[in-house]
């Protein structure tokens, strides 16, 4: 902002003294120069006599170009988002903080701090980034507009209001949202024609896969009484149906970022055939761990040739770490529980391959 130069040029054009202005104003001369020196700034209640004295909005006395604003607005936050979409938090925090520096009111940036606060609660647990996140949220529901934004305030509030025993207001705003089957997905699914009609499906099912995915993978859960759900065997054929399902969608093996689902679901294969003493099976699952690590970091953007989602475009995929998934997977091959197959040759090469792609996650 140069308020000081706006004003002495608005002056100026109407041949106006310092001392006029000051006496239309009904202040003092010294005032009107510390403005234009940018020593001071008007009290916000001679902002209208102003603009009407010189027939200027308040946006072009304050030199305030919103279209600008919004695209430099836009810009932060995909700035941002190159540095948490993998895994890079506390870099994207920065950048955040300094546009709500420059634009503290805007709702924009405060959503996108939200997301990054709530996933370095998941990864650090430090309650400060969880209380973050609840304010930001908080925020955006008392002031947006924008259904979108609300919408994912809305999702981290009921994850983070659980995770504070905060039970009652959480089942309020789930209960809040829309059923699976009015959901933007489904309608498009059904509103399209033609390729839109085509490329509306596939984001359809892809969608469901990925609930349906993660379901398998998190349904273990502790009954009212105290008792698990499943018993230790049958969470391994629950893990088992994930893989099948997968290769079911995925025949060709182009599986994308479901790379990471395979990846999670065969190591946490390998630790329970390791701890039952099956040592041959906890390789095999390694292995396979190892290798849908390998190529997510290698293939993860290659065009899906497989039957449901041929030609369909990857998209934009995140990471929670900025470690990549070879480096996350050698990490958890030191568990102890691997000790009596560490020195197996098996092991040995799948650690080795790994290390050839380790590393940290480029920010594109």
């Amino acid at each position: 902002m140069n308020f000081g130069k706006t004003i002495k040029k608005l002056r100026r054009e109407r041949d106006m003294t310092q001392e006029q202005l000051a006496e239309i104003l009904s202040i003092s001369p010294q005032a009107i120069s510390r403005w234009e020196t940018d020593m001071a700034m008007p009290d916000i209640s001679l902002i209208a006599p102003i603009c009407n004295l010189f027939n200027v909005t308040s946006d072009e006395l304050l030199e305030i170009n919103l279209a600008n604003k919004e695209e430099d607005i836009t810009a932060i936050c995909n700035e941002a988002d190159k540095y948490s979409r993998r895994g890079y938090s506390e870099e994207a925090r920065r950048i955040l903080e300094n546009g709500l520096i420059k634009y503290p009111d805007a709702l924009k940036i405060v959503y996108h701090l939200m997301y990054v606060s709530y996933w370095q609660y998941d990864i650090i647990k430090d309650v400060k980034y969880l209380d973050e996140a609840i304010k930001c949220g908080e925020k955006i529901l008392a002031q947006s507009t924008d259904d979108s934004q609300r919408h994912g305030a809305i999702q981290v509030l009921c994850f983070s209001y659980r995770l504070v025993n905060r039970m009652e207001e959480a089942i309020k705003l789930a209960k809040s949202m829309p059923y699976m089957s009015v959901s933007r997905e489904m309608l498009l699914s059904r509103i399209h024609t033609g390729d839109e009609a085509y490329t509306a499906k596939q984001c359809e099912a892809n969608n469901l896969l990925q609930f349906l995915s993660n379901s398998l993978y998190s349904m273990q859960t502790k009954k009212d009484s105290g008792e698990w759900t499943y018993t230790t065997e049958e969470c391994a054929l629950l893990r088992d149906k994930r893989i099948a399902l997968l290769n079911l969608f995925f025949e060709n093996g182009d599986f994308g970022f479901y790379h990471t689902h395979l990846c999670d679901t065969h190591r946490e294969q390998a630790f329970y055939y390791a701890e039952k003493g099956e040592n041959d099976k906890a390789l095999q699952h390694l292995y396979s761990a190892s290798e849908h690590a390998i190529k997510f970091i290698i293939s993860c953007d290659e065009e899906c040739t497989s039957l449901v989602f041929r030609g369909m475009a990857r998209g934009i995929w995140s990471t929670g770490d900025s470690d990549n998934e070879a480096s996350n997977l050698m990490s958890k091959m030191e568990n102890s529980i691997f000790d009596n197959i560490r020195e197996t040759e098996e092991f040995i090469k799948i650690k080795q391959r790994l290390s050839e792609y380790a590393g940290k996650w480029e920010v594109k």
